[in-house]
Protein backbone atom coordinates (compact mmCIF):
# COMPACT_ATOMS: atom_id res chain seq x y z
CA UNK A 1 0.00 0.00 0.00
CA UNK A 2 1.52 3.15 -1.01
CA UNK A 3 2.14 6.08 1.32
CA UNK A 4 -1.02 8.37 2.62
CA UNK A 5 -3.02 6.24 0.16
CA UNK A 6 -5.69 6.12 2.60
CA UNK A 7 -5.67 10.62 2.24
CA UNK A 8 -5.92 10.01 -1.68
CA UNK A 9 -8.86 8.00 -1.43
CA UNK A 10 -11.16 10.27 0.45
CA UNK A 11 -11.98 12.79 -2.59
CA UNK A 12 -14.35 10.81 -4.63
CA UNK A 13 -16.17 8.93 -0.90
CA UNK A 14 -16.94 12.58 -0.02
CA UNK A 15 -17.94 13.63 -3.45
CA UNK A 16 -20.69 11.24 -2.91
CA UNK A 17 -21.63 11.99 0.37
CA UNK A 18 -22.47 15.73 -1.01
CA UNK A 19 -19.28 17.42 0.25
CA UNK A 20 -18.19 20.28 -2.61
CA UNK A 21 -17.26 23.27 -0.22
CA UNK A 22 -14.38 23.18 1.86
CA UNK A 23 -12.44 26.23 3.72
CA UNK A 24 -9.03 25.64 3.97
CA UNK A 25 -6.50 27.13 6.99
CA UNK A 26 -3.35 27.20 5.78
CA UNK A 27 -0.55 25.35 7.81
CA UNK A 28 1.92 23.00 6.90
CA UNK A 29 1.12 19.49 8.86
CA UNK A 30 -2.09 19.50 6.80
CA UNK A 31 -0.70 20.06 3.22
CA UNK A 32 -1.65 16.27 2.05
CA UNK A 33 -5.31 17.68 2.62
CA UNK A 34 -4.81 20.90 1.09
CA UNK A 35 -3.13 18.27 -2.28
CA UNK A 36 -6.43 16.40 -1.80
CA UNK A 37 -9.03 19.03 -1.80
CA UNK A 38 -7.54 21.62 -4.17
CA UNK A 39 -6.78 18.97 -6.74
CA UNK A 40 -10.35 17.60 -7.03
CA UNK A 41 -12.21 19.91 -9.31
CA UNK A 42 -15.38 18.99 -7.49
CA UNK A 43 -14.74 20.97 -4.56
CA UNK A 44 -14.45 24.57 -4.25
CA UNK A 45 -12.03 25.58 -1.93
CA UNK A 46 -10.99 28.99 -0.43
CA UNK A 47 -8.51 29.89 2.22
CA UNK A 48 -8.91 31.82 5.72
CA UNK A 49 -6.10 32.22 7.63
CA UNK A 50 -8.20 33.09 11.33
CA UNK A 51 -9.55 29.36 12.42
CA UNK A 52 -12.02 30.63 14.20
CA UNK A 53 -13.01 32.44 11.50
CA UNK A 54 -13.17 29.59 8.65
CA UNK A 55 -15.56 27.65 11.51
CA UNK A 56 -18.90 30.40 11.25
CA UNK A 57 -17.70 30.96 7.76
CA UNK A 58 -18.75 27.58 7.22
CA UNK A 59 -21.23 27.44 9.36
CA UNK A 60 -22.63 30.32 7.20
CA UNK A 61 -22.41 28.54 4.11
CA UNK A 62 -23.77 25.44 5.34
CA UNK A 63 -26.64 26.90 6.75
CA UNK A 64 -27.57 28.47 3.76
CA UNK A 65 -26.73 25.69 1.29
CA UNK A 66 -27.91 23.40 3.93
CA UNK A 67 -25.39 21.17 2.63
CA UNK A 68 -22.27 19.89 4.31
CA UNK A 69 -19.39 22.29 4.42
CA UNK A 70 -15.78 20.63 5.29
CA UNK A 71 -12.79 23.13 7.32
CA UNK A 72 -9.24 22.06 6.92
CA UNK A 73 -6.92 23.00 9.83
CA UNK A 74 -3.22 22.06 10.85
CA UNK A 75 -2.33 21.02 14.72
CA UNK A 76 -2.50 22.34 17.21
CA UNK A 77 -4.13 24.95 18.76
CA UNK A 78 -6.01 25.52 15.57
CA UNK A 79 -7.74 22.99 16.00
CA UNK A 80 -9.26 24.31 19.11
CA UNK A 81 -10.21 27.92 17.47
CA UNK A 82 -13.02 25.69 15.41
CA UNK A 83 -14.10 25.20 19.20
CA UNK A 84 -17.05 27.62 19.55
CA UNK A 85 -18.15 27.03 15.85
CA UNK A 86 -18.28 23.49 16.08
CA UNK A 87 -20.94 24.25 19.46
CA UNK A 88 -22.84 26.80 17.60
CA UNK A 89 -23.19 24.33 14.55
CA UNK A 90 -24.42 21.32 17.36
CA UNK A 91 -27.32 23.65 18.44
CA UNK A 92 -28.51 24.70 15.04
CA UNK A 93 -28.17 21.48 13.97
CA UNK A 94 -25.62 22.24 10.60
CA UNK A 95 -23.44 19.71 8.66
CA UNK A 96 -19.70 20.55 9.43
CA UNK A 97 -17.15 18.23 8.70
CA UNK A 98 -14.17 18.75 10.31
CA UNK A 99 -10.83 17.53 8.73
CA UNK A 100 -7.49 18.26 11.49
CA UNK A 101 -4.51 17.58 10.48
CA UNK A 102 -2.58 16.07 13.68
CA UNK A 103 1.26 15.05 14.43
CA UNK A 104 2.92 11.45 15.35
CA UNK A 105 3.69 11.22 18.89
CA UNK A 106 7.75 12.00 19.10
CA UNK A 107 9.76 9.32 20.87
CA UNK A 108 11.49 11.99 22.15
CA UNK A 109 8.48 14.69 23.78
CA UNK A 110 10.65 17.60 23.34
CA UNK A 111 10.46 17.19 19.55
CA UNK A 112 6.34 16.99 20.31
CA UNK A 113 6.40 20.85 18.33
CA UNK A 114 2.65 22.27 18.03
CA UNK A 115 1.55 19.58 19.48
CA UNK A 116 -1.93 18.99 21.59
CA UNK A 117 -4.17 16.12 22.44
CA UNK A 118 -6.22 16.28 19.80
CA UNK A 119 -8.51 13.44 20.82
CA UNK A 120 -12.24 14.00 20.76
CA UNK A 121 -11.94 17.55 21.75
CA UNK A 122 -15.14 18.36 20.33
CA UNK A 123 -17.40 15.12 21.26
CA UNK A 124 -19.46 17.01 23.71
CA UNK A 125 -20.53 19.18 20.82
CA UNK A 126 -20.69 16.91 17.71
CA UNK A 127 -22.44 13.72 16.25
CA UNK A 128 -19.41 11.57 16.28
CA UNK A 129 -15.13 11.67 16.01
CA UNK A 130 -12.97 9.38 14.07
CA UNK A 131 -9.20 9.09 14.77
CA UNK A 132 -7.45 7.70 11.09
CA UNK A 133 -4.99 5.43 11.48
CA UNK A 134 -1.54 6.51 11.40
CA UNK A 135 -0.82 4.22 8.39
CA UNK A 136 -2.77 1.62 5.87
CA UNK A 137 -0.75 -1.22 5.02
CA UNK A 138 -3.30 -3.87 3.34
CA UNK A 139 -6.35 -3.29 1.24
CA UNK A 140 -8.93 -4.47 3.99
CA UNK A 141 -7.28 -1.83 6.20
CA UNK A 142 -8.27 0.58 3.55
CA UNK A 143 -11.76 -0.63 3.00
CA UNK A 144 -12.34 -0.76 6.99
CA UNK A 145 -11.26 3.12 7.22
CA UNK A 146 -12.96 4.39 4.22
CA UNK A 147 -16.34 2.54 5.64
CA UNK A 148 -16.04 4.30 8.65
CA UNK A 149 -15.17 7.75 7.36
CA UNK A 150 -18.37 7.61 4.62
CA UNK A 151 -20.72 6.29 7.77
CA UNK A 152 -19.34 9.40 9.62
CA UNK A 153 -19.48 11.46 6.87
CA UNK A 154 -23.07 10.51 6.08
CA UNK A 155 -24.26 11.23 10.13
CA UNK A 156 -23.31 14.85 9.44
CA UNK A 157 -25.98 14.82 7.55
CA UNK A 158 -28.79 12.71 9.48
CA UNK A 159 -31.55 14.12 11.32
CA UNK A 160 -30.62 15.67 13.58
CA UNK A 161 -27.71 16.96 11.60
CA UNK A 162 -24.49 18.96 12.86
CA UNK A 163 -20.83 18.48 13.08
CA UNK A 164 -18.35 15.44 12.86
CA UNK A 165 -14.52 15.73 13.27
CA UNK A 166 -12.13 13.96 11.69
CA UNK A 167 -8.55 14.03 13.19
CA UNK A 168 -5.42 12.63 10.96
CA UNK A 169 -1.87 11.92 11.99
CA UNK A 170 0.45 12.69 8.87
CA UNK A 171 3.79 12.20 8.57
CA UNK A 172 6.57 14.03 6.60
CA UNK A 173 7.94 14.24 4.21
CA UNK A 174 4.42 16.19 3.77
CA UNK A 175 4.84 17.89 0.67
CA UNK A 176 4.93 15.29 -2.50
CA UNK A 177 2.54 13.78 -4.81
CA UNK A 178 -0.37 11.79 -3.30
CA UNK A 179 -0.70 8.41 -5.22
CA UNK A 180 -3.91 7.44 -7.26
CA UNK A 181 -7.05 6.73 -5.32
CA UNK A 182 -6.84 2.82 -4.81
CA UNK A 183 -10.77 1.62 -5.01
CA UNK A 184 -11.53 4.12 -8.13
CA UNK A 185 -11.74 2.02 -10.71
CA UNK A 186 -14.48 -0.01 -8.50
CA UNK A 187 -16.65 2.76 -8.93
CA UNK A 188 -16.14 2.95 -13.08
CA UNK A 189 -17.37 -0.94 -13.24
CA UNK A 190 -20.42 -0.42 -10.96
CA UNK A 191 -19.11 -2.62 -8.16
CA UNK A 192 -18.55 -0.67 -5.42
CA UNK A 193 -16.49 -2.76 -2.54
CA UNK A 194 -17.63 0.04 0.20
CA UNK A 195 -21.07 -0.50 -0.51
CA UNK A 196 -22.63 -3.33 1.69
CA UNK A 197 -25.53 -4.60 0.09
CA UNK A 198 -27.06 -5.89 3.53
CA UNK A 199 -27.20 -2.45 4.89
CA UNK A 200 -29.73 0.06 3.93
CA UNK A 201 -28.38 3.90 3.91
CA UNK A 202 -29.23 5.82 6.59
CA UNK A 203 -33.14 6.71 7.08
CA UNK A 204 -34.29 9.86 8.99
CA UNK A 205 -36.18 7.91 11.26
CA UNK A 206 -39.82 7.67 11.48
CA UNK A 207 -42.00 10.19 13.81
CA UNK A 208 -43.38 8.37 17.00
CA UNK A 209 -47.14 8.69 17.60
CA UNK A 210 -47.48 11.00 20.08
CA UNK A 211 -50.09 11.21 22.74
CA UNK A 212 -53.74 12.03 22.34
CA UNK A 213 -54.50 15.21 22.79
CA UNK A 214 -57.46 16.34 25.52
CA UNK A 215 -60.64 17.97 24.25
CA UNK A 216 -59.92 21.41 24.96
CA UNK A 217 -56.73 21.53 25.85
CA UNK A 218 -55.21 24.78 25.82
CA UNK A 219 -51.57 24.34 23.51
CA UNK A 220 -48.79 25.96 22.78
CA UNK A 221 -46.31 25.32 20.13
CA UNK A 222 -42.88 27.01 20.24
CA UNK A 223 -41.36 26.82 17.08
CA UNK A 224 -37.99 27.63 17.57
CA UNK A 225 -35.24 29.15 15.40
CA UNK A 226 -34.37 26.74 12.04
CA UNK A 227 -35.25 25.80 8.83
CA UNK A 228 -38.36 23.85 9.20
CA UNK A 229 -40.20 21.95 6.28
CA UNK A 230 -42.36 23.05 3.85
CA UNK A 231 -45.10 21.69 5.25
CA UNK A 232 -44.54 22.89 9.08
CA UNK A 233 -46.71 26.33 8.46
CA UNK A 234 -50.00 24.56 7.06
CA UNK A 235 -50.13 21.93 9.67
CA UNK A 236 -49.57 24.34 12.19
CA UNK A 237 -52.86 26.01 10.74
CA UNK A 238 -54.27 22.97 10.88
CA UNK A 239 -53.92 22.40 14.76
CA UNK A 240 -54.59 25.71 15.13
CA UNK A 241 -58.11 24.96 13.25
CA UNK A 242 -58.38 21.68 15.18
CA UNK A 243 -57.69 22.90 18.75
CA UNK A 244 -57.17 25.65 21.52
CA UNK A 245 -53.70 26.33 20.11
CA UNK A 246 -51.34 29.32 19.66
CA UNK A 247 -47.89 29.02 17.57
CA UNK A 248 -45.55 31.31 18.43
CA UNK A 249 -42.79 31.85 16.37
CA UNK A 250 -39.99 34.45 16.33
CA UNK A 251 -38.68 36.08 13.81
CA UNK A 252 -35.77 33.63 13.35
CA UNK A 253 -38.10 30.43 13.11
CA UNK A 254 -38.84 32.00 9.56
CA UNK A 255 -42.55 30.88 9.58
CA UNK A 256 -44.45 33.76 8.91
CA UNK A 257 -48.65 33.85 9.16
CA UNK A 258 -50.93 36.25 10.47
CA UNK A 259 -52.23 33.69 12.77
CA UNK A 260 -48.99 33.11 14.47
CA UNK A 261 -47.53 35.39 17.59
CA UNK A 262 -44.22 36.92 16.19
CA UNK A 263 -43.26 38.98 18.90
CA UNK A 264 -43.95 37.16 21.72
CA UNK A 265 -41.35 39.47 24.40
CA UNK A 266 -43.58 42.45 22.97
CA UNK A 267 -46.46 40.71 23.53
CA UNK A 268 -45.98 39.51 26.58
CA UNK A 269 -44.55 43.54 28.29
CA UNK A 270 -48.02 45.08 27.44
CA UNK A 271 -49.88 41.42 29.08
CA UNK A 272 -51.65 43.01 32.12
CA UNK A 273 -51.31 41.16 35.04
CA UNK A 274 -54.88 40.19 35.41
CA UNK A 275 -54.85 38.64 31.70
CA UNK A 276 -51.32 36.84 32.62
CA UNK A 277 -53.94 33.50 33.40
CA UNK A 278 -55.41 33.41 30.46
CA UNK A 279 -52.57 32.77 28.36
CA UNK A 280 -51.04 29.69 30.60
CA UNK A 281 -51.11 26.84 28.29
CA UNK A 282 -51.94 23.26 29.01
CA UNK A 283 -49.78 21.81 27.23
CA UNK A 284 -46.17 22.89 25.14
CA UNK A 285 -45.48 21.42 21.92
CA UNK A 286 -41.94 22.74 20.95
CA UNK A 287 -39.34 22.04 17.96
CA UNK A 288 -36.54 23.68 16.37
CA UNK A 289 -33.59 25.69 18.03
CA UNK A 290 -33.97 28.55 20.63
CA UNK A 291 -36.33 31.01 21.48
CA UNK A 292 -35.43 34.70 22.03
CA UNK A 293 -37.89 36.29 24.55
CA UNK A 294 -37.01 36.45 27.98
CA UNK A 295 -40.26 37.21 28.89
CA UNK A 296 -42.19 34.20 27.56
CA UNK A 297 -39.45 31.60 29.29
CA UNK A 298 -39.90 33.40 32.72
CA UNK A 299 -43.93 33.35 32.03
CA UNK A 300 -43.75 29.06 31.50
CA UNK A 301 -41.68 29.18 33.97
CA UNK A 302 -44.34 30.78 36.52
CA UNK A 303 -47.18 28.76 34.58
CA UNK A 304 -45.40 25.57 33.83
CA UNK A 305 -47.95 23.31 31.50
CA UNK A 306 -49.57 19.58 32.48
CA UNK A 307 -47.16 18.32 29.62
CA UNK A 308 -44.68 18.89 27.48
CA UNK A 309 -43.74 17.66 24.24
CA UNK A 310 -40.81 18.32 22.37
CA UNK A 311 -40.81 17.12 18.26
CA UNK A 312 -37.31 15.76 17.64
CA UNK A 313 -35.59 15.33 14.44
CA UNK A 314 -38.79 15.11 12.28
CA UNK A 315 -41.59 17.79 13.16
CA UNK A 316 -43.65 17.38 9.96
CA UNK A 317 -44.27 13.76 10.84
CA UNK A 318 -44.77 14.63 14.32
CA UNK A 319 -47.76 16.97 13.59
CA UNK A 320 -49.33 14.84 11.21
CA UNK A 321 -49.78 12.32 13.73
CA UNK A 322 -50.75 14.48 16.36
CA UNK A 323 -53.29 15.83 13.87
CA UNK A 324 -54.48 12.39 13.20
CA UNK A 325 -54.78 10.90 16.35
CA UNK A 326 -57.79 10.39 18.51
CA UNK A 327 -58.76 12.78 21.96
CA UNK A 328 -58.59 10.72 24.45
CA UNK A 329 -62.55 11.32 25.06
CA UNK A 330 -63.14 10.14 21.53
CA UNK A 331 -66.26 7.57 20.85
CA UNK A 332 -66.72 4.34 19.63
CA UNK A 333 -66.63 4.87 15.53
CA UNK A 334 -65.53 2.25 12.48
CA UNK A 335 -62.46 3.00 12.45
CA UNK A 336 -62.24 2.57 16.35
CA UNK A 337 -62.76 6.35 17.72
CA UNK A 338 -63.25 9.86 16.28
CA UNK A 339 -60.95 12.82 15.35
CA UNK A 340 -61.60 15.95 17.63
CA UNK A 341 -62.01 18.88 15.63
CA UNK A 342 -62.96 22.48 16.60
CA UNK A 343 -64.00 25.44 14.27
CA UNK A 344 -61.69 27.63 13.64
CA UNK A 345 -63.67 30.64 15.10
CA UNK A 346 -64.18 28.82 18.47
CA UNK A 347 -60.44 28.51 19.33
CA UNK A 348 -60.93 31.44 22.12
CA UNK A 349 -57.06 30.37 23.59
CA UNK A 350 -55.92 32.57 20.30
CA UNK A 351 -58.18 34.94 20.52
CA UNK A 352 -57.01 35.93 24.02
CA UNK A 353 -52.89 35.99 22.56
CA UNK A 354 -54.22 38.09 19.55
CA UNK A 355 -56.26 40.86 21.27
CA UNK A 356 -52.72 41.44 23.64
CA UNK A 357 -50.62 41.34 20.52
CA UNK A 358 -53.25 43.67 18.42
CA UNK A 359 -52.98 46.31 21.64
CA UNK A 360 -49.27 45.79 21.83
CA UNK A 361 -48.22 46.18 18.04
CA UNK A 362 -50.83 49.75 18.14
CA UNK A 363 -48.97 50.94 21.26
CA UNK A 364 -45.66 50.59 19.63
CA UNK A 365 -46.10 51.97 16.01
CA UNK A 366 -47.99 54.85 18.66
CA UNK A 367 -44.74 55.62 20.59
CA UNK A 368 -42.20 54.58 17.17
CA UNK A 369 -43.73 57.67 15.36
CA UNK A 370 -42.55 59.92 17.61
CA UNK A 371 -39.46 58.42 19.25
CA UNK A 372 -36.16 60.14 19.60
CA UNK A 373 -32.89 58.87 17.60
CA UNK A 374 -31.30 56.32 19.49
CA UNK A 375 -30.65 52.31 19.07
CA UNK A 376 -34.32 51.58 18.86
CA UNK A 377 -35.45 53.68 16.45
CA UNK A 378 -32.06 53.40 14.44
CA UNK A 379 -32.84 49.21 13.84
CA UNK A 380 -36.61 50.08 13.08
CA UNK A 381 -35.76 52.49 10.17
CA UNK A 382 -33.05 50.20 8.74
CA UNK A 383 -35.46 46.90 8.99
CA UNK A 384 -37.94 48.86 7.36
CA UNK A 385 -36.26 49.81 4.44
CA UNK A 386 -34.03 46.89 3.40
CA UNK A 387 -34.75 45.57 0.34
CA UNK A 388 -37.12 43.19 0.20
CA UNK A 389 -36.13 39.32 0.18
CA UNK A 390 -32.96 40.19 1.85
CA UNK A 391 -31.41 37.48 4.11
CA UNK A 392 -31.05 39.11 7.36
CA UNK A 393 -28.35 38.57 9.76
CA UNK A 394 -28.59 39.81 13.23
CA UNK A 395 -26.11 40.25 16.03
CA UNK A 396 -26.74 38.82 19.30
CA UNK A 397 -27.34 40.37 22.85
CA UNK A 398 -29.48 44.07 21.92
CA UNK A 399 -29.72 43.29 18.48
CA UNK A 400 -31.64 40.30 18.00
CA UNK A 401 -34.07 41.79 21.40
CA UNK A 402 -34.48 44.95 19.63
CA UNK A 403 -35.83 43.05 16.43
CA UNK A 404 -37.84 41.38 18.62
CA UNK A 405 -39.55 44.26 19.22
CA UNK A 406 -40.71 45.19 15.56
CA UNK A 407 -43.22 44.23 13.27
CA UNK A 408 -41.66 40.91 11.35
CA UNK A 409 -41.76 41.18 7.79
CA UNK A 410 -42.41 37.80 5.62
CA UNK A 411 -40.69 38.85 2.71
CA UNK A 412 -37.02 38.65 4.83
CA UNK A 413 -35.30 35.87 5.65
CA UNK A 414 -33.79 35.99 9.62
CA UNK A 415 -31.02 34.40 10.62
CA UNK A 416 -28.75 35.01 13.92
CA UNK A 417 -26.35 32.61 15.62
CA UNK A 418 -28.70 31.23 18.60
CA UNK A 419 -27.81 28.14 19.27
CA UNK A 420 -25.28 29.83 22.05
CA UNK A 421 -26.00 33.00 21.49
CA UNK A 422 -21.76 34.24 21.52
CA UNK A 423 -20.83 37.55 19.94
CA UNK A 424 -18.03 35.64 18.20
CA UNK A 425 -18.48 34.32 14.72
CA UNK A 426 -21.58 36.62 13.50
CA UNK A 427 -19.93 38.69 10.83
CA UNK A 428 -18.32 35.02 9.93
CA UNK A 429 -21.40 33.41 9.10
CA UNK A 430 -23.04 36.00 7.44
CA UNK A 431 -19.93 36.23 5.14
CA UNK A 432 -20.41 32.69 4.30
CA UNK A 433 -23.63 32.85 3.60
CA UNK A 434 -23.81 35.64 1.39
CA UNK A 435 -20.06 33.78 -0.32
CA UNK A 436 -22.46 30.98 -1.70
CA UNK A 437 -25.83 33.03 -2.15
CA UNK A 438 -26.87 35.53 -5.21
CA UNK A 439 -29.28 37.20 -3.12
CA UNK A 440 -28.66 40.70 -1.17
CA UNK A 441 -27.54 39.88 2.22
CA UNK A 442 -27.75 42.30 5.58
CA UNK A 443 -25.95 41.55 8.65
CA UNK A 444 -26.94 43.74 11.39
CA UNK A 445 -24.43 43.74 14.52
CA UNK A 446 -23.26 45.57 17.24
CA UNK A 447 -20.18 46.73 17.97
CA UNK A 448 -18.24 44.58 20.12
CA UNK A 449 -19.78 41.99 17.71
CA UNK A 450 -17.89 43.27 14.63
CA UNK A 451 -15.03 44.13 16.48
CA UNK A 452 -14.42 40.58 18.08
CA UNK A 453 -14.73 38.71 14.21
CA UNK A 454 -13.14 41.60 12.20
CA UNK A 455 -10.85 39.23 11.03
CA UNK A 456 -13.78 38.01 9.11
CA UNK A 457 -13.18 40.92 6.34
CA UNK A 458 -9.86 39.18 5.79
CA UNK A 459 -11.42 37.47 2.51
CA UNK A 460 -9.85 37.92 -0.95
CA UNK A 461 -13.48 36.63 -1.87
CA UNK A 462 -15.68 39.21 0.48
CA UNK A 463 -18.70 39.09 -1.21
CA UNK A 464 -20.08 42.22 -3.03
CA UNK A 465 -23.80 41.11 -1.97
CA UNK A 466 -23.35 41.00 1.76
CA UNK A 467 -23.48 44.92 3.83
CA UNK A 468 -22.99 45.36 6.95
CA UNK A 469 -24.76 47.57 9.82
CA UNK A 470 -22.88 48.41 12.98
CA UNK A 471 -24.53 50.23 15.55
CA UNK A 472 -22.40 51.93 18.21
CA UNK A 473 -23.30 52.50 21.28
CA UNK A 474 -20.30 52.53 22.92
CA UNK A 475 -19.67 48.63 24.11
CA UNK A 476 -22.02 46.33 25.60
CA UNK A 477 -25.30 48.16 25.50
CA UNK A 478 -26.84 44.99 26.30
CA UNK A 479 -26.06 45.25 30.09
CA UNK A 480 -27.62 48.49 29.97
CA UNK A 481 -31.05 47.01 29.06
CA UNK A 482 -30.87 44.25 31.60
CA UNK A 483 -32.36 44.95 35.33
CA UNK A 484 -29.28 44.99 38.01
CA UNK A 485 -26.18 45.13 36.48
CA UNK A 486 -25.89 48.80 36.71
CA UNK A 487 -26.49 48.70 40.22
CA UNK A 488 -23.17 46.90 40.28
CA UNK A 489 -20.14 48.44 41.23
CA UNK A 490 -18.05 47.06 38.45
CA UNK A 491 -20.75 48.03 35.90
CA UNK A 492 -18.61 50.33 34.18
CA UNK A 493 -15.39 48.81 33.71
CA UNK A 494 -16.51 45.01 33.51
CA UNK A 495 -19.61 44.81 31.99
CA UNK A 496 -20.13 47.29 29.64
CA UNK A 497 -16.27 46.71 28.33
CA UNK A 498 -15.37 50.11 26.37
CA UNK A 499 -13.16 49.73 23.98
CA UNK A 500 -11.14 52.46 21.39
CA UNK A 501 -11.58 51.66 18.32
CA UNK A 502 -12.05 53.43 15.21
CA UNK A 503 -14.85 51.11 13.37
CA UNK A 504 -13.80 53.43 10.11
CA UNK A 505 -9.76 52.63 10.62
CA UNK A 506 -10.50 49.07 11.43
CA UNK A 507 -12.71 48.67 8.12
CA UNK A 508 -10.53 50.70 5.73
CA UNK A 509 -6.93 48.87 7.58
CA UNK A 510 -9.07 45.81 5.38
CA UNK A 511 -9.78 47.61 2.17
CA UNK A 512 -13.36 47.94 2.79
CA UNK A 513 -15.68 50.58 1.59
CA UNK A 514 -16.80 52.61 4.93
CA UNK A 515 -19.57 55.59 5.75
CA UNK A 516 -21.12 56.71 8.74
CA UNK A 517 -24.61 57.92 10.04
CA UNK A 518 -25.56 60.26 13.74
CA UNK A 519 -29.26 60.66 13.03
CA UNK A 520 -32.53 59.12 11.31
CA UNK A 521 -31.91 61.63 8.61
CA UNK A 522 -28.60 60.79 7.59
CA UNK A 523 -29.24 56.90 8.41
CA UNK A 524 -32.12 56.92 5.75
CA UNK A 525 -29.57 58.83 3.53
CA UNK A 526 -27.06 56.74 3.93
CA UNK A 527 -28.98 53.32 3.71
CA UNK A 528 -30.06 54.31 0.44
CA UNK A 529 -26.32 54.63 -0.81
CA UNK A 530 -25.87 51.13 1.23
CA UNK A 531 -28.52 49.26 -0.65
CA UNK A 532 -27.51 50.44 -4.45
CA UNK A 533 -26.24 47.60 -6.31
CA UNK A 534 -22.43 48.13 -7.20
CA UNK A 535 -22.24 49.80 -4.27
CA UNK A 536 -18.32 49.91 -2.54
CA UNK A 537 -19.51 50.81 0.48
CA UNK A 538 -19.49 47.57 2.89
CA UNK A 539 -19.56 48.96 6.36
CA UNK A 540 -21.95 51.48 7.68
CA UNK A 541 -21.53 52.90 11.29
CA UNK A 542 -24.49 53.57 13.06
CA UNK A 543 -23.52 55.84 15.55
CA UNK A 544 -26.09 56.01 18.73
CA UNK A 545 -23.24 56.44 21.36
CA UNK A 546 -24.94 60.05 22.32
CA UNK A 547 -28.57 58.56 22.56
CA UNK A 548 -30.42 57.44 25.92
CA UNK A 549 -30.85 54.10 24.22
CA UNK A 550 -30.97 52.07 27.55
CA UNK A 551 -34.01 55.00 28.95
CA UNK A 552 -35.83 54.97 25.64
CA UNK A 553 -35.86 50.90 25.10
CA UNK A 554 -37.88 51.25 29.24
CA UNK A 555 -39.95 53.74 27.73
CA UNK A 556 -40.98 51.87 24.92
CA UNK A 557 -41.62 49.02 26.92
CA UNK A 558 -43.36 50.82 30.06
CA UNK A 559 -45.62 52.50 26.72
CA UNK A 560 -47.44 49.71 27.23
CA UNK A 561 -49.02 50.61 30.30
CA UNK A 562 -49.03 54.29 30.50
Amino acid sequence: MKRNQHIADLGSLLVDQGLRHVIICPGSRNAPLIQLFTENPSFHCRSIVDERSAGYLALGMARQLQQPVGIVTTSGTAVLNLAPAVAEANFQRIPLILFTADRPRESIPQFNNQFINQTEPFIANSKGFYQFPAEVRYDSGLQEMLRAVEAMAREACTPPRGPVHFNIPLDEPLYEPLPIPFFSHFKDSGKDPLKDPLKDPLKEPAAKAPDKISPGARILVLAGMGPHGREIPALLEMLMQRHQAVVVAENIANLPSDGFIANPELLMSAAMENELAGLAPDMVIAFGGQVVSKRLKLFLNAHPPDEIRILENNPEESLKCMLEAKVKSGGSASNGGTVYTEDTSSNSYLKTWKTIEKRAMQNAADYLEDAPYSNLTAIHKILTCVPGNAVLHLGNSSIIRYSQLLPLRSDLHYYSNRGTSGIDGTVSSAVGAAMVSREFHLLVVGDLGFVYDSNALWNKDFPDNLRIVVVNDGGGGIFRLLEGPDRMPFFEEFSVTHHPVSLELLTRSFDRGFQRASGLDELEEKLELLWQPGSDVSVLEVDTRGSKNSLIFKEFLNHHHS
